[in-house]
């Protein structure tokens, strides 16, 4: 890969800017098509300054995660529709100074759970209300899944289900919904590292019939994850949907089809 003046600069805004793979994922599809990018993190402790750095730099594009996929929109110039309906971004991109965002997540996460299920009409618990979550929930409605928002914080919970139209409760209710539930999603960072030793869920509640889906993809054997496999359920890694999400914002910021391939290998 040469950097010119010429070369175009995909950025990277979140917390697991030490951990993340897609420098990695991004970078080789690059380099295999030829394209002139480069996919490069930034630590960023001030967000209204950060965006005001990609727009002023002419930074083509962003990758955006925890714990900013909210806050973002607030300093952005518009969203897309699908964006705007969940109310959380997880890419922006700069056309001439104009910022505009975007959101993957819930499409990536789909096309990851239909590797392996249908949706349609499935009892789905989804455990958090944050970016990822929002993003997800929608994807599920849309795809006919009977959804339940878990959180600790009920309120939380609450506005969420209130926006996407399905049922909610708290953490406390999770081993009656779960003796009904076909699916499980943890969309919280817990289990992330350093605090891999952690599950929302006990694992006398898991069942073999029940598939898991946890998105935290550091480490990648998560404790809900090594639980869920001992009792015999199916599992869904995060990278998955870190996948799909990527190869669908691949094309949002350059303009074609990613390499899925190439990309694939680059989780591997």
């Amino acid at each position: 890969m040469k950097i010119n003046g010429e070369t175009k600069i995909i950025g990277f805004l979140g917390s697991t800017y030490k951990t993340s793979k897609m420098y990695t994922l991004y970078n080789r599809a690059f380099d295999k098509l030829g394209l002139n990018f480069v996919y490069i993190p930034f630590v960023v402790k001030n967000l209204k300054k950060a965006v005001e750095g990609i727009r002023n730099l002419g930074i083509a594009g962003v990758g955006v995660t925890i714990p900013f996929k909210i806050e973002i929109v607030k300093y952005l110039d518009e969203l897309d529709d699908n964006a705007k309906r969940i109310g959380a971004v997880n890419v922006v991109i700069n056309n001439n100074g104009k910022l505009t965002g975007s959101n993957t997540d819930g499409l990536g996460g789909i096309k990851a759970l239909k590797e392996i299920t249908d949706l349609r009409n499935k009892k789905v618990l989804l455990l958090g209300a944050g970016g990822a979550a929002r993003a997800l929930a929608f994807a599920l409605k849309d795809e006919g899944a009977k959804l339940t928002i878990i959180n600790r914080t009920v309120e939380e919970a609450e506005n969420l289900a209130k926006a996407v139209g399905c049922r909610f409760c708290g953490l406390d209710k999770i081993s009656k919904e779960i003796s009904t539930a076909d699916i499980l999603i943890n969309s919280t960072s817990v289990g992330m590292n350093p605090n891999d030793n952690q599950s929302l869920v006990e694992k006398t509640l898991l069942k073999p019939n029940l598939i898991i889906m946890d998105l935290v993809t550091h480490p990648k054997e998560t404790k809900l994850i090594k639980e869920a496999r001992e009792k015999g359920c199916r599992i869904v890694y995060g990278e998955r949907m870190l996948l799909w999400q990527a190869v669908l914002k691949f094309k949002l910021f350059t303009g074609i089809e990613a390499p899925v391939e190439i990309m694939e290998e680059s989780l591997c």
